[in-house]
């Protein structure tokens, strides 16, 4: 079987020291995450998102001037504590998005880590680097234990993002060329993608923002009180929907020790 991976950034790039920090106070995780769809899924799974966001976010695009399929709801404006507060429907629009990608054989996926709190220790593009090549090894795994190949398709990198373009590169070299990991299930280099061209990588978008914010909630709740929201009304769904290798580790953490689950 071929599967296709979508995949975004959750949480922040950037150093974290607390959230009432007056700098660093973004987010404490950063990581990769989206999902993964059998590849004779993929329109029809498109078509499914496309209709939930017209359904969903009906009100708003009355009000645009650009046709449905070019126009984006970002996760970050979507799923806001004051939006999941108020609206019950997008919770349980969510959790069918999330019941839906289950039922036709996908899975979400994610892998990331909770930043160290020294900022001046923080290196961003190493970091980017590390956890891109985590995940779409972690998913190599999956896939070779099932005899089965994927496509990774990844929301394009600014142009003025020099850095994350040098390391997108250097992830492909990887992933091709290290004799002793390649991830020889991935039958293409990573592809680059417009979001607001692809209804999947806005699925992926969206899924991120949850994960974001369930993993900041995981790893700093005292800070994070008012996100609990999050993870009362959606740490379930997702997991379930989740890969066995998703999950969210340290910055020390080497590439194959086990994984401090959210549900942990």
């Amino acid at each position: 079987m071929h599967y296709v991976m979508y995949l975004d950034e959750f949480g922040h790039i950037g150093p974290f020291v607390s959230r009432d920090h007056g700098k660093h106070r973004t987010s404490p995780v950063f990581g990769f995450g989206g999902l993964v769809l059998p590849v004779e899924t993929v329109r029809e799974f498109a078509i499914y998102f496309y209709k939930l966001k017209c359904h969903l976010l009906k009100f708003e695009l009355e009000r645009q001037d650009q046709p449905a399929y070019r126009w984006e709801k970002k996760g970050a404006q979507l799923y806001t504590v004051r939006n999941v507060e108020k609206y019950q429907q997008l919770r349980t629009e969510t959790g069918r998005l999330l019941n839906r990608i289950r039922q036709i054989g996908g899975h979400v996926i994610y892998s990331g880590e909770q930043k160290t709190t020294d900022a001046t220790s923080h290196q961003p593009a190493e970091i980017f680097k590390q956890q891109l090549l985590r995940i779409v090894r972690r998913a190599d795994r999956f896939f070779s234990a099932r005899q089965a190949t994927f496509m990774l398709l990844i929301d394009e990198q600014q142009a003025g993002s020099r850095w994350r373009e040098m390391n997108v590169e250097a992830c492909t070299l990887a992933m091709f060329e290290d004799a002793t990991d390649q991830c020889r299930t991935l039958v293409e280099p990573l592809i680059q993608g417009e979001s607001h061209l692809f209804q999947t990588l806005q699925c992926a978008d969206w899924i991120c923002s949850l994960v974001g914010r369930l993993c900041a909630f995981q790893v700093a709740s005292a800070q994070y009180r008012d996100w609990e929201i999050f993870h009362r009304y959606f740490h379930d769904r997702l997991q379930a929907a989740a890969l066995p290798c998703s999950g969210l580790g340290s910055q020390d953490e080497q590439e194959n020790p086990p994984l401090i689950s959210p549900s942990a």
